[in-house]
């Protein structure tokens, strides 16, 4: 019973619990209890995508489910970044175009936002924002930076003998297209010591013109208005196949940097220029003497020639036309001839005479003179000649007529050829033949390619050798010696032994020692003969000895 009981109270406590949640039902607003309102459009976290690379002066539309309010779309629109738009619907106003009231901006990312305050034409208000985004074009742009380039710099120890003060005596002839030059040396001492556009563009040419490209059709009024050189140089600018071309009217600034300025400037369309607008450039320094053989102001020296390396290729002519080198004891210009080397970088003056002794002798590059891109190069130095210059094989006789000279007689080699050559001559001047020296000539053929190998003409050696140190280093016994030298760019080694021969032949005789008083000294018995030949340029040396 007691259980019974129990559950009828139970029941009870249900029923009446049951009652009061209807009857708190009941008194609800009718409106509130009717089943609540479905969002128009669905929602999303991300911008719907309207458009990409858009250009600039072109719209975008914004399409919606159900035609809306125009009103209460336009007054909650917004473009971000902020631009000034302009408005227009489709005739069911389903969907609104959007233009931009000038042009959009290239390379930009643009969101427009459609806030919840919006309705539709029902009258229907959106639960949320809408919102759409698009890209724009990229901006126009360089592409290229042109500017014209001078010639690279020479390096400084390229071609320089250490011991460039000590050259010994040269003889040369130029003789366009091929250089042909000869050198006899003075007999050593017997104790000669015995010792090898995202960087800066710079070097350009200072005559350069500066032509620049672009990405798109330019405004070329605007572009031409907005270019800027600095530091300021005269000008014109003209337009070729749609680049931009400025040809300096005066000649740019050696070692000076140049900047060009384009910052401001439109395309065709008018989009602004957009990346890199300014370019910057260094003209290359103008040549400069870096040595010279003598050295400057030299005193109590015995040159056989006058030699100037510059620091990047010389223009040869002008050059040649406004060098001099005058005897300032005398006031007298010497005569001789002027040799370059294949790369325009070392000027050779040999004089027709040998430089008197005790004398102080100016040289000078004068007005005119200039490198390769035009850039001026003028200067002047002086030396003294060695009051008491060379010694030796001077003959005792008168100068004589030379006599008529025999043939060579064939070969079977070129050291063999130049060997006969030597003993035909002698033969003509009643001297008796020498023989040809293997340890000498071992010695005359490894300076003569050394020479070749590494572009320079000296009797000595990159390591400081003498004639007497390369004769002692090959195991070659002397008590004296004398050197012949002779080169030539562009000739055979039988065209060269012929050309030097001929050189060597047509100086007066007795000579003090000049290449024929070499050739014919009655003391000489032996001779050694080397050849260095590369292609394009043959250095023969000429060993003496009893």
């Amino acid at each position: 019973m007691l259980l019974s009981r129990h559950r009828a109270i139970t029941r009870v406590s249900l029923a009446a619990l049951s009652f009061t949640i209807v009857i708190a039902f009941s008194q609800q607003d009718p409106i509130q209890a009717a089943p609540e309102q479905v969002s128009l459009l669905p929602e999303s976290l991300l911008p719907q995508n309207v458009g990409i690379a858009v250009a600039t002066d072109d719209t975008v539309t914004l399409a919606f489910d159900a035609a809306m309010d125009p009103v209460s779309v336009e007054s909650a629109l917004q473009v971000l970044p902020e631009q000034k738009v302009e408005l227009s619907w489709n005739e069911d106003h389903t969907a609104l175009t959007v233009a931009p009231e000038r042009l959009w901006r290239a390379d930009e990312r643009y969101l427009v936002v459609v806030a919840d305050s919006s309705a539709t034409a029902a009258g229907d208000v959106l639960r949320s924002a809408r919102r759409f985004s698009f890209t724009t074009e990229t901006a126009p742009a360089v592409t290229d930076f042109r500017v014209r380039l001078a010639s690279a710099d020479l390096p400084a120890s390229a071609d320089i003998p250490a011991n460039a003060d000590l050259l010994a005596t040269d003889v040369v002839v130029s003789d366009s297209p091929s250089v042909r030059s000869l050198d006899a040396g003075t007999q050593p001492a017997e104790d000669a010591a015995s010792l090898p556009p995202t960087r800066t563009i710079d070097e350009v040419s200072a005559t350069s013109s500066i032509s620049i490209s672009f990405t798109d059709e330019m405004d070329t009024a605007d572009v031409e208005a907005h270019f800027a050189i600095s530091p300021e140089v005269a000008g014109d600018l003209t337009w070729t196949g749609g680049d931009l071309v400025f040809t300096p009217t005066e000649r740019l600034e050696p070692a000076v940097r140049y900047t060009i300025s384009l910052v401001g400037s439109h395309d065709g369309a008018g989009n602004a220029l957009g990346g890199k607008g300014n370019f910057s450039f260094i003209v290359q320094r103008g040549a400069q003497l870096i040595t010279t053989a003598p050295k400057l102001g030299a005193s109590d020296v015995e040159p056989a020639t006058v030699e100037m390396w510059f620091s990047s290729p010389m223009d040869v002519d002008a050059t040649n036309e406004a060098f001099s080198l005058t005897d300032s004891s005398s006031g007298a210009l010497v005569g001789g001839r002027l040799n370059w080397n294949e790369e325009r970088t070392q000027l050779i003056f040999s004089p027709d005479q040998a430089f008197a002794g005790g004398r102080a002798f100016d040289v000078v590059l004068a007005a005119g003179a200039r490198d390769a891109d035009g850039n001026p190069v003028e200067t002047s130095w002086t030396f003294t000649s060695k009051a008491s210059l060379g010694g030796g094989a001077r003959s005792t006789t008168s100068t004589r007529t030379a006599p008529m000279l025999g043939a060579p007689a064939p070969s079977d080699s070129l050291v063999g050829y130049a060997l006969n050559q030597i003993n035909a001559a002698r033969a003509a001047y009643g001297f008796a033949p020498l023989w040809l020296d293997a340890g000498m000539t071992a010695a005359a053929t490894a300076h003569a390619w050394d020479q070749v190998s590494y572009g320079y003409y000296s009797h000595t050696s990159r390591n400081g050798a003498s004639l007497y140190g390369r004769l002692a280093a090959a195991g070659v016994a002397f008590s004296m010696a004398s050197e012949n030298q002779c080169h030539y760019y562009g000739m055979s080694v039988t065209d060269t032994l012929n050309w030097c021969h001929g050189a060597f032949m047509s100086e007066p005789y007795p000579g003090l020692w000049n290449h024929i008083a070499n050739v014919l000294n009655p003391r000489w018995n032996r001779v050694g003969v080397g050849i260095g030949d590369n292609g394009s340029h043959v250095v023969i040396t000429w060993d003496f000895a009893p």
